[in-house]
Formats: C-alpha cells, sequence, structure tokens
C-alpha cells in the first residue's frame, strides 16, 4: 500500500509540473508545437497538427509521460543491485516509451479520420 501511494505522489508531481511549467504558461505552449514527441507523431503517424487541439495534445503527452516515467521507476524498485535498475530501466523505458506513443499516435490517427468523413 505504501509503494502505491508512493507511485501515486510521484505521478501526480510529474504531471502537475507538466501542466505548471508548459501547459499553464501561452509562450511554452506556443513552442510546444515544435516538441520532439509532437514532431514524432507527426512525422510517423502523418497528423495534421493545425487540426488538433495543442492543448488536449500537451496533456495527453503529459499524461504519458508522466506514466511512462512512474512505471519505469516502479519497475527498478523491485531490486537492489544498481547495474541492474540502470540495464533493467534501459530495457523498459525505451520499448515502453514507443508502444505508448504508438497507442498515442494510432488514437489520434483513428480520431483525425472520423473528424473528415
Amino acid at each position: 500500500m505504501k509503494d502505491i501511494i508512493f507511485y501515486g505522489i510521484v505521478f501526480l508531481i510529474l504531471y502537475l509540473s507538466y501542466v505548471l511549467f508548459v501547459i499553464i504558461r501561452k509562450k511554452k505552449l506556443a513552442q510546444f508545437r515544435y516538441n520532439t514527441y509532437v514532431r514524432y507523431l507527426e512525422n510517423v503517424y502523418h497528423l495534421d497538427m493545425n487540426t488538433i487541439s495543442i492543448k488536449l495534445l500537451a496533456h495527453i503527452i503529459a499524461l504519458a509521460n508522466a506514466i511512462i516515467i512512474t512505471t519505469t521507476l516502479w519497475a527498478i524498485g523491485i531490486t537492489n543491485n544498481l547495474l541492474l535498475k540502470m540495464l533493467l530501466a534501459f530495457a523498459i523505458l525505451i520499448p515502453f516509451q514507443l508502444l505508448v506513443y504508438h497507442i498515442i499516435g494510432k488514437t489520434m490517427q483513428i480520431k483525425h479520420k472520423r473528424k473528415e468523413d
């Protein structure tokens, strides 16, 4: 139970810090369109960023990043060996990040195609 509360707090801190430092600030939100995550979604899944709300996309990416980091933190918390933690973090972070952004990209493609029809 203590672990669940800890990871919930970490998740909230990560998400709220993203909201406070990026989403609420208009200048940062305007620059968000040129973010690596947004460009990845735009290039790989051929999304038209002019038709997608950048604020909604920023919230989705903030949630995704918080989930990715919290899940990786949870997974490396299982072991006590530092070398194993580093290898486990690397082995989990990259595939999980690709999986989560694939889900986001496919979902955005489906929503975008429905709006066009």
